[in-house]
C-alpha cells in the first residue's frame, strides 16, 4: 500500500528528486511492471482489464520501452496481520471511497464546518459498520491533492476483487504480445525495486512507495495508458535532499507507517524526519518516545522494526535472479492470437488498427534499442507504413541510470 503520507516528506524536502518526465525519455530501456494496480484499475473503471493494459503496454513498447510484468505473489505473514482491522471491511471502504471523492472533487472555499456536514451527509443514513470515524475523516481533511489520490487508489484496490482468472488471461494477453512476465514469490514491488536496486532492470512502474524503501532507484508514478507524462522519483536524489543515508531513510519509512507493522500512536510524517534527523535511527528515536505521553507505542510484539527491516532489504531473496534473467527477453510475438483476444474486449477501433498496422515496426525499432541480451524474438522482414513516414532514431544513448551510484 505503500509509506503513510511519505509525500509530505518528499514533496517538502526533495523537490529537485521528483520529476515530469515523458516516457520517451526511458526510450531502450526495461521498465519492470507492478502489474495488480493496473488490474484494479482497469477493472474498477471499465471493468475490462485487457483493454486497459492493452492499451498501457502498447505505449510503452510504442515508447520504445520493454516492459517486465510482474504478478504479485504471497505476502508475507506480517502484511497479512496488519492489515486485519475492521478498516478492511468492503462497507466501510466504500464509504471511504465516497468520502474521497467528494474530497477531490472540491471543498475549495468552503469552511471546515461545511465540509463536515457535507460528509456528515454521506454517512447519515449507513450501518455502524460503514461509518468512517471522526480521527479517519479529519485525517483525510487534513490530506493534499496528491495524497488523496494515494488514498483513493489503496482503498479501490481493496474494494475490487481480482480473480485467478483474470490473472491468467493477463498472462496470456502479455505472452501474445510477446512481453516476458514473472510471477514473484513474495510482492510485486519488493522485487521490482530488488531488481532496479540490481541494476537487473532499470526502473519501477508503481503506484507504491515501498518501492523507495526497498531500495528501488528508480520509481515512475502516475503512468497511464492515455499519456506520455510520467512522475519521475530519483532514490538518490530522494537521499540527498533528506541528508540520509538509505538505512537512515529506511527507519523514517517504518516510523512513517508501513505494511509490515503496527505505527506509533501521534507519529506523523514530519516527526519522523525529525526524530531520524536527530536520532539516526529507531532504537534511539524510541528511547525519547518513552518520555514523552504524546506517543503510544505498540508493543514489541507489534511493532516489529527490525523485521520490517529485513523485509525492505531481504524479502524477495527467494526469487531466482538466474530465472529472471532468463525471461527477462521479448518474445516473438503471436500476432493472430493478439488480435483474437483484444476482439473480446472494449478496444476501440482506433487501437485494433494501431495493433495492426503499427505493432511490429514498434517492437522492430524497440529490438535495436535494447541490449543484445534481451532481443530474443523473430520479427517479419520490412518495414509498415509508418517507418516510411518518419525517421526514427535508433541510435543508443547513455541510459540515465547510468549516471547512479550503488546504494
Amino acid at each position: 500500500m505503500g509509506i503513510k503520507s511519505l509525500t509530505q516528506i518528499l514533496n517538502a524536502k526533495c523537490q529537485l528528486a521528483i520529476n515530469k518526465r515523458n516516457l520517451d525519455n526511458y526510450k531502450g530501456m526495461i521498465l519492470g511492471v507492478d502489474i495488480s494496480i493496473f488490474l484494479y484499475k482497469y477493472l474498477h473503471t471499465n471493468d475490462d482489464h485487457i483493454e486497459g493494459i492493452t492499451r498501457l503496454l502498447m505505449r510503452l513498447v510504442k515508447n520504445g520501452i520493454l516492459p517486465f510484468i510482474i504478478f504479485d505473489g504471497r505476502p508475507p505473514k506480517e502484511k497479512s496481520e496488519v492489515l486485519i482491522s475492521r478498516k478492511e471491511k468492503r462497507e466501510y471502504l466504500v464509504t471511504k471511497k465516497e468520502i474521497i471523492t467528494k474530497l477531490m472533487d472540491k471543498m475549495d472555499g468552503k469552511s471546515e464546518e461545511e465540509v463536515k456536514k457535507e460528509l456528515e451527509e454521506i454517512q447519515k443514513d449507513k450501518g455502524e459498520n460503514m461509518k468512517l470515524e471522526d480521527e479517519d475523516i479529519k485525517e483525510l481533511m487534513g490530506k493534499n491533492t496528491e495524497e488523496l489520490k494515494e488514498e483513493f487508489e489503496k482503498t479501490i484496490k481493496r474494494i475490487v476483487y481480482v480473480k485467478s482468472e483474470h490473472i491468467e488471461s493477463t498472462k496470456r494477453l502479455c505472452e501474445y504480445m510477446g512481453i516476458p512476465y514473472i510471477v514473484s514469490k513474495g510482492e510485486a514491488e519488493s522485487l521490482l525495486a530488488h531488481l532496479c536496486k540490481e541494476e537487473i532492470i532499470d526502473g519501477c512502474i508503481s503506484e507504491d512507495t515501498d518501492i523507495l524503501a526497498n531500495g528501488g532507484k528508480i520509481f515512475l508514478r502516475n503512468v497511464s495508458a492515455e499519456k506520455n507524462a510520467v512522475d519521475e522519483y530519483c532514490l538518490e536524489g530522494i537521499l540527498t535532499g533528506l541528508e540520509m543515508t538509505y538505512e537512515e531513510f529506511m527507519d523514517m519509512c517504518i516510523l512513517c507507517g508501513c505494511d509490515y507493522t503496527s505505527k506509533i500512536g501521534g507519529m506523523g510524517p514530519m516527526n519522523a524526519y525529525k526524530m531520524i534527523k536527530k536520532h539516526g535511527n529507531i532504537e534511539s528515536t524510541l528511547e525519547e518516545l518513552k518520555k514523552n505521553p504524546k506517543f503510544q507505542i505498540p508493543s514489541e510484539e507489534n511493532f516489529n522494526y527490525i523485521k520490517a527491516r529485513d523485509l525492505f532489504v531481504n524479502s524477495s531473496r527467494s526469487d531466482n535472479r538466474e530465472e529472471i534473467i532468463e525471461r527477462l527477453k521479448m518474445k516473438t510475438p503471436n500476432m493472430e492470437e493478439f488480435k483474437n483476444i483484444v476482439l473480446t474486449t472494449k478496444l476501440g477501433m482506433k487501437h485494433r488498427e494501431e495493433i495492426d498496422k503499427n505493432y511490429i515496426d514498434y517492437l522492430r525499432v524497440m529490438k535495436k534499442l535494447l541490449p543484445e541480451n534481451t532481443r530474443d524474438m523473430i520479427l517479419p522482414e520490412g518495414g509498415g507504413p509508418d517507418t516510411k513516414k518518419k525517421k526514427i532514431d535508433t541510435s543508443q544513448t547513455k541510459k540515465i541510470t547510468s549516471f547512479f551510484t550503488k546504494i
